[in-house]
């Protein structure tokens, strides 16, 4: 396969993963929002996808004070924001349209259906129809996504192309939550050590946000505990979104596609990083500095996995 198209194949994923994480987290500050407190001492909720994104400077020269609606509207539908829901899933059919011809007719129609509808909403438009039933359908119409892409491309480089991109931004996104939510929570912990309240339902509302609720409740059988929840979401490898799940399927995809290739050992070495790391030790070392680590480990993997397959310099 050309470099150029494996690129586009890449990024196609990797961007409508990106949809789902910014899709997942204003979910995550409109649930957030409920609780009596939210926003003091400094600790606004809706400070959270702007961080994640890197868009916060962006956001402040063009909007001023972070709102709901503010950051609603500008990681929905601003196309001059680079992480909008909106850019973003214009830069996916662009992706799309560029290898239109290795993409199933099923695949690029879910793309291209979802583009047509939004690519002239207003954040007005959105909150008539309202915003969670809105959020709801970007929710669907990703998943519409995955399942299309595994359940109808053939099992070559395409899709494994797809998918790596896919898994690499799906680690990051919980590297950076975990961080940010833990940061805070760590800052509000009582002289007891345990959670404030609303910090108590925030880490519920996390938990919901990468799909891991059900997981936690079936894996630990006891309350919210940010050291459990830590240890779910860095390691253990059957929560899909999971730091180790993404690590192991982004190995399995890069013996597949070249085992020789430069960057297998630095996947290699994360790997072995995961597999013999323990909670207690994070938070000897700061699990805030070993998650910030991670996502600086996996842009250079990314970074590695462009230049060896992509021909990206």
């Amino acid at each position: 396969m050309l470099g150029r198209a494996a690129d586009n194949l890449f990024w196609m994923a990797k961007n409508m993963e990106r949809i789902e994480n910014v899709v997942r987290l204003l979910q995550t500050g409109r649930t957030s929002n409920m609780l009596s407190d939210n926003g003091s001492a400094g600790d606004n909720i809706w400070e959270m996808p702007l961080d994640i994104c890197g868009q916060k400077d962006a956001f402040l020269a063009d909007y001023g004070e972070v709102s709901d609606g503010r950051v609603c509207a500008y990681m929905l539908s601003d196309m001059n924001n680079p992480s909008s829901v909106r850019s973003l899933l214009s830069n996916v059919r662009e992706n799309a349209r560029a290898t239109r011809h290795f993409l199933t007719s099923d695949l690029w129609d879910c793309i291209n259906r979802t583009w047509l509808s939004i690519k002239d909403l207003s954040y007005k438009d959105i909150q008539r129809r309202s915003i969670d039933d809105h959020l709801e359908w970007m929710i669907d119409r990703c998943y519409m996504f995955k399942g299309v892409l595994s359940g109808s491309m053939r099992r070559g480089e395409s899709l494994q192309f797809a998918i790596l991109g896919q898994c690499i931004e799906r680690a990051d996104n919980s590297a950076r939550l975990l961080r940010l939510h833990s940061a805070n929570a760590e800052k509000n912990k009582t002289k007891q050590g345990n959670l404030q309240v609303r910090d108590y339902y925030r880490s519920m509302v996390l938990l919901n946000a990468l799909n891991a609720y059900k997981a936690y409740r079936e894996t630990f059988h006891s309350s919210i505990d940010l050291d459990k929840i830590a240890e779910l979401i860095i390691l253990h490898k059957e929560v899909p979104r999971s730091l180790r799940a993404c690590v192991d399927e982004i190995a399995d995809i890069l013996r597949v596609l070249n085992p020789t290739a430069s960057v297998m050992s630095e996947v290699y070495d994360l790997q072995y990083r995961l597999d013999t790391i323990q909670i207690a030790q994070l938070r000897r070392v700061g699990l805030g500095h070993f998650l910030l680590d991670f996502s600086k480990q996996m842009d250079e993997i990314s970074m590695n996995i462009q230049t060896d397959f992509m021909m990206v310099q």
